[in-house]
């Protein structure tokens, strides 16, 4: 796979992403969750890493701790992290692919398990969404951020995160860059994720790419990134982060 090319293409065709792949090929039932091998090859039980999840994205829950409580919804919730650190004074709801997860999750939110397209909310009824590391797992992103845009009350929040796959350590280490999975079946750029965004009525409020203040930022994979035919660090700029309104 030329990674280059292919985003490249985003630019020529005015396309929000490239499609790789289907999403019926990955299986997150059961065996996604759980003991998995990262990008670097290395075994790691997931069910044991919820203390660190719910650090990693902090960011992310502070923010929605500053707002006004009301109803949130997170969007392929995993194992609950990110909902569990969410105030209590929130009505919190959550949907997720996998029983197995569900189960984790189903203990800091109201849980559906299943897609967000069949899901059996009504419009107009959250005051925030979230969808983190969700719509680069999707075969349709366009139906999925329609549903969001209807579930989503009037100047609600919206926060997004994904892969930037023309981020710079994208174009550098290629197809050695470590967000490639099977999983990743739709690929935006930062340039396509903010049309994206702004073309289906979602105003941009801020984006972050966390990096620096972060528990990967070391000397090691700093030094990583001298050595283009291994698997990529992680970097700065390697996932974004949008934090939008709704605007009907």
């Amino acid at each position: 796979m030329n990674l280059v090319e292919l985003m490249r293409s985003l630019y020529e065709t005015g396309d929000y992403f490239i499609k790789c792949g289907d999403e019926t090929d990955i299986d997150y039932n059961d065996s996604y969750w759980g003991v998995v091998n990262d990008p670097d090859g290395k075994k790691r039980n997931l069910l044991k890493e919820t203390v660190q999840q719910i650090e990693d994205v902090r960011y992310v829950w502070e923010y929605i701790n500053s707002l006004k409580p009301g109803v949130i919804l997170d969007v392929g919730c995993g194992l609950g992290s990110l909902i569990s650190a969410v105030s209590n004074e929130w009505d919190k709801y959550g949907i997720e692919l996998s029983r197995k997860a569900t189960e984790y999750a189903s203990k800091h939110c109201n849980t559906h398990v299943g897609t967000l397209i069949d899901c059996p909310y009504e419009d107009n009824q959250f005051d925030c969404i979230t969808m983190y590391h969700v719509i680069e797992h999707v075969q349709d992103p366009i139906s999925n951020i329609k549903k969001i845009k209807a579930l989503l009350k009037n100047k609600g929040t919206f926060i997004i995160g994904t892969p930037d796959f023309d981020s710079g350590s994208a174009r550098r280490f290629g197809k050695n860059y470590r967000l490639l999975d099977p999983g990743h079946i739709r690929l935006f750029s930062n340039d396509s994720m903010h049309r994206f965004l702004r073309d289906f009525g979602f105003k941009i409020c801020k984006v972050e790419y966390t990096y620096f203040n972060t528990r990967l930022f070391t000397r090691e994979n700093l030094m990583r990134l001298f050595d283009t035919s291994k698997i990529s660090p992680p970097f700065y700029g390697n996932f974004m982060t949008f934090f939008c309104t709704n605007q009907k």
